[in-house]
């Protein structure tokens, strides 16, 4: 009898008969009590529901199709995205953690925030620079979302810093068209993440590397047919990423996906779980390795389908499936509604599990097994040596011609391996000389005036704004030999003309002809954007940083607060020089047909604003930066006034709130 075989007897059935005695005994009076083991000990082969309980710290009650991750550094659930409380209303990006010790929620109010989701399982937790990993999409389809946030802001992959609490555009590029409900794990060995798949996807397998800030395209030989939901896990003791179940097909096989090789198998074990849309969600056990998974099993149809979910397990080195029969299953829910993670350091699975009836946001924990030898043993990131990458950085439009580009310097404290470097002399030592280049390239933008559904809602300025990203061309180093300063000045611009692409596009997004109006101005000044790479003292190059552009930043830490039917907002500065101001917009009410209102003609200097006239109703305010040229930039994430759903909200915030 193999190690999965005994932990199943030992940690299944076995355990049945002694959870059935606890009950009798009143020890365990049922999954959903009050008064569950504590984590530590929690008993093998059990769901244990964690949140909502009668004596539990209050729940958001968030809605479904947000996407978890288990953030190792800090030991906490971290939760984004999703609909609101009402299940399918705005598309959130609320951060959110759980202390799974106190079942404890904490909102987040971070810098900033990329476009809100749904249906956004998975995103992945990058433990090298504890990051969580956010892909986009869906977003813009359940309104209180402006179409500007979308053009502009959204991006491949942004990264959070849960103990900076701070959200970062990566912008790699260039990059593939993502989809929602795609698949995605985390490598521990190559440290990437692979991306398999997402509804209407035809890009098929995709690796983002963070270390680079780069997208790959590995293109394997042959590959599953694409889908809507499945989930992958990385088993690190055999290397394979696994790949099983689907939305709204029936896949009748597991998938395993070897980096290393480029190659997937179709594993074809004997025993499968149910694959007819069985929506299924896994993670990975490294201390019993395998493959968790619950897999949801529907009869009926519309408003008298019934869901049952079952969890399985996977041991990829014996190529075997297994139901675990615990005692009992977590609550039934439908599509969409679960997240499945592994926190290594506790030794469980974690599920969020979104129940429509009646609904709550539910939290369950599960032990596959003892941890064999009694002794725990957290997965350590291994090491890789990458140079270091600028991670933050700023353009200053001085005048048309004039243009400076400012960075923080590279860290070594976030790349694949400890900030030592090696000395001439072959020793280590903890400091190194950085150098850096600098890149530029073309940038083709809509204006405001070009694209219905901004001038529909907004009337355009005399002089049209940037309302889009159309296209960007390839990067022109712009730097002979490496920089030892974290600054550059470009002269050889002119904002005045604008300018067309000359090459293969790095980034390319063309946009429906129903987005565009014809006769719309085109916008009339260049823009650019910028990248800087930094160089070791080998003079081996790092990946690129985020893509800066000439027009202004999104202002951050954007704050708002209720005084009566008067809304106060406050935000931070921006850091480009020669800033003329800010303009205010607000967005009056849920759907396209709704105004965004220009709450500010002119730019003001100052970065508070009061409006008076806010009223009593649901309203979401923008800030965006105009730069000298009058250039207006990338708009802030939105803050709430009077919000729906409020007083699920009020015991978790202040006075002042986004």
């Amino acid at each position: 009898m193999n190690l999965f075989q005994s932990s199943i007897v030992v940690g299944g059935r076995a355990f049945q008969w002694l959870f059935v005695l606890l009950l009798l005994l009143g020890g365990l009076r049922s999954i959903g009590t009050a008064e569950p083991p504590t984590l530590a000990s929690h008993p093998a082969n059990v769901w244990i529901k964690r949140t909502p309980l009668p004596d539990a710290p209050i729940s958001p009650r968030l809605g479904y199709e947000g996407a978890c991750v288990w953030d190792r550094r800090q030991q906490l659930l971290v939760r984004y995205g999703g609909h609101n409380q009402g299940g399918g209303g705005e598309q959130g990006a609320e951060v959110w953690t759980l202390d799974l010790v106190t079942a404890k929620w904490t909102l987040k109010e971070p810098n900033t925030s990329p476009p809100g989701v749904c249906c956004n399982n998975q995103n992945v937790y990058d433990p090298t620079s504890g990051r969580y990993v956010r892909f986009p999409f869906f977003s813009g389809s359940h309104g209180w979302q402006w179409a500007r946030e979308l053009y502009l802001n959204d991006s491949s992959v942004w990264t959070y810093d849960l103990g900076e609490n701070r959200w970062r555009n990566r912008r790699p590029l260039p990059t593939p068209k993502l989809a929602p409900y795609r698949c995605a794990s985390w490598d521990s060995d190559d440290q990437v993440v692979v991306v398999f798949g997402g509804e209407g996807s035809s890009e098929g397998t995709l690796i983002y590397d963070p270390a680079r800030n780069e997208w790959r395209w590995p293109k394997p030989a042959y590959e599953p047919p694409g889908r809507s939901g499945g989930n992958m896990a990385y088993d690190e003791a055999r290397k394979l990423h696994v790949l099983f179940g689907s939305q709204f097909d029936n896949d009748v096989h597991t998938w395993a996906y070897d980096v290393r090789r480029n190659e997937w198998r179709d594993m074809k074990p004997e025993v499968q779980p149910p694959t007819d849309k069985n929506d299924a969600v896994l993670t990975y056990d490294p201390i019993h390795r395998v493959v968790l998974a619950i897999i949801k099993i529907t009869t009926g149809k519309d408003e008298d389908a019934k869901h049952e979910l079952q969890t399985w397990a996977y041991d990829a080195g014996a190529n075997r499936w297994q139901r675990m029969n615990p005692t009992a299953e977590p609550e039934s829910s439908s599509n969409r509604a679960r997240n499945l993670i592994f926190a290594p350091e506790l030794n469980l699975a974690i599920l969020e599990n979104c129940t429509s009836k009646s609904r709550e946001q539910q939290v369950w924990t599960y032990r596959f097994g003892e941890v064999p030898g009694g002794q725990l043993r957290t997965p350590l990131s291994k090491p890789r040596s990458v140079p270091p990458l600028v991670e933050d950085g700023v353009v200053s439009v001085i005048e048309p011609q004039q243009v400076e580009i400012r960075w923080t310097a590279a860290s070594r404290s976030r790349t694949r391996e400890n900030s030592k470097v090696p000395a001439k002399d072959g020793s280590l030592t903890t400091s190194a000389t950085i150098t850096y280049h600098v890149e530029r390239a073309v940038v083709e933008a809509y204006s405001d005036d070009q694209l219905k559904r901004l001038k529909s809602r907004t009337p355009p300025l005399a002089e049209p704004i940037v309302g889009a990203i159309r296209r960007i061309g390839p990067f022109q180093r712009l730097t002979t030999e490496p920089l030892k300063t974290t600054s550059f000045v470009d002269t050889k611009i002119n904002l005045n003309e604008p300018q067309t692409i000359d090459g293969e596009p790095s980034y390319d997004r063309p946009l429906h002809k129903d987005h565009l109006a014809e006769s719309g101005r085109e916008y009339r000044k260049a823009v650019f954007a910028y990248r800087i790479r930094s160089v070791d003292e080998a003079g081996k190059e790092s990946g690129p940083s985020s893509a800066l552009f000439t027009i202004p930043s999104s202002p951050q830490n954007v704050f708002s607060r209720e005084e009566g039917m008067t809304c106060q907002l406050k935000w931070s500065p921006n850091p480009e020089r020669d800033i003329a101001g800010y303009r205010v917009y607000r967005m009056d009410g849920r759907y396209d047909k709704d105004p965004v209102s220009r709450l500010t003609a002119e730019p003001i200097t100052a970065t508070t604003f009061q409006d008076e006239s806010a009223g009593k109703q649901a309203r979401r305010y923008y800030i965006v930066a105009v730069d000298a040229l009058g250039q207006e930039g990338f708009p802030s994430s939105p803050v709430w006034f009077q919000r729906e759903w409020r007083d699920f909200y009020l015991p978790f915030i202040g006075d002042w709130h986004q």
